[in-house]
């Protein structure tokens, strides 16, 4: 039958590797869509990334330690083992505050690129500096806490644990008590401002209300880190319980790995929409080349009047714009109307560089409409004096 002991310890063991698991998955398909299907690559990215691979040696420092034994008392171990045990400890701790750090930087990132005001793009800007303040500061506070930084684990061989005199020494674990709820407050505030940010950004879209909805959970995944933040906070006081210090803290390492897992597979999530739109079905059809069905080779050209493309600007009345050749490129956008596929008219050789050009349909044709929808990307450059004369341009013509 197994004893509490053994169900903390196979606990640490389970928590870490699931979450380590669901995070790592998340990462990797959040590489592929943002690298692969968009080809988009980016700071947010890369800062997750970062955060997945400080929570791996989180996770496996954990692991480790419950193979020496954390979640069992001090007497149930030798004491090379809870001094193993606490070394594992100690890499936890540092790898768990870079680790936040990390993820919340990128969860910021991402966000920034739905913001336009100001006012979110400068709490955006205090969350991760604040982030990043109170994150540093504390993993200093466990790097140092102890002198020489080893008697952090070696002071486990004996019992009742004690600053011996010539070994080395450690803060006073208070203070340690008193940073982990500043801490604590800090990233519970920072989880549930890019928690909630998301709805002020949002709820102004011109969208339907189910989709708008949808768009708000995604972003507003983030925030699920916080919960684990919270339900740790009333155990951070076992810190003080030095004695039986590997049984007593079991839970706030469930809670810090929960708290780091979570966020980093939330703000992985967040990204994922286009995968989950490619596993859907939702792709363009291969047969369409350049926005035309296969078969449909471009616009109708001489015939009747009625065929024939007629400039938008003529038809609301306004003049259009004289084309300044020092001018980089122009977009010109074609949307014609085909009837009977079989017999598809011949391209034009020549397109105006400045025309939104629409083909009216012809009365009298049989068959089936489709209309397609035709971009021309066209870049005019002014060449250097002496190579086509002074003055003189050329154009280039992209079709898309």
């Amino acid at each position: 039958m197994a004893t509490d002991e053994d169900s903390r310890n196979m606990a640490i063991k389970v928590v870490a590797g699931l979450f380590m698991s669901l995070a790592t998955v998340a990462v990797m398909l959040r590489c592929y869509v943002r690298g692969w299907i968009v080809k988009a690559f980016g700071w947010d990215d890369g800062s997750m990334v970062m955060a997945m691979a400080w929570y791996a040696m989180f996770s496996g420092s954990m692991i480790g330690a419950g193979i020496h034994g954390n979640g069992r008392h001090w007497y149930s171990l030798e004491p090379e083992e809870r001094v193993i045990a606490m070394k594992y400890w100690w890499l936890c701790e540092i790898a768990f505050c870079f680790a936040s750090i990390f993820c919340k930087i990128s969860i910021c990132i991402f966000l920034m690129r739905i913001c336009i005001k100001r006012t979110h793009l400068l709490l955006l800007y205090t969350v991760m500096a604040l982030t990043v303040l109170a994150g540093l500061v504390f993993m200093f506070l466990m790097l140092l806490q102890c002198k020489p930084l080893s008697f952090f684990w070696t002071r486990m061989a004996h019992h009742p644990v004690v600053n011996i005199e010539g070994e080395g020494s450690c803060i006073n674990m208070e203070i340690i008590i008193a940073m982990t709820y500043v801490y604590s407050a800090f990233a519970a505030m920072c989880d549930f401002t890019v928690g909630i940010l998301p709805i002020f950004v949002v709820h102004k879209l011109h969208m339907k209300r189910q989709t708008k909805m949808a768009v708000i959970g995604i972003l507003s995944m983030a925030c699920i880190a916080s919960s684990a933040v919270i339900v740790r906070i009333p155990f951070v006081k076992t810190f003080d319980d030095l004695d039986d210090f590997l049984y007593s803290t079991v839970q706030i390492a469930y809670w810090s790995n929960l708290e780091a897992g979570l966020g980093i597979t939330a703000g992985s999530l967040a990204t994922l929409r286009p995968l989950i739109r490619r596993w859907l079905g939702s792709h363009v059809d291969p047969s369409y080349s350049a926005g035309f069905p296969k078969g449909s080779t471009g616009r109708r050209t001489g015939g009747a009047s009625a065929g024939r493309p007629v400039p938008l600007q003529s038809m609301n009345g306004t003049e259009r714009s004289e084309l300044r050749p020092d001018k980089l490129a122009v977009m010109v956008t074609n949307i014609e109307s085909h009837r009977d596929l079989e017999n598809s008219w011949p391209r034009s050789s020549s397109l105006s560089s400045s025309e939104e050009r629409l083909t009216l349909p012809h009365p009298n044709l049989p068959g089936k409409i489709e209309v397609g929808v035709h971009q021309t990307f066209e870049v005019t450059r002014t060449a250097a004096d002496g190579d086509y004369g002074e003055g003189s341009h050329r154009t280039e013509r992209e079709h898309v």
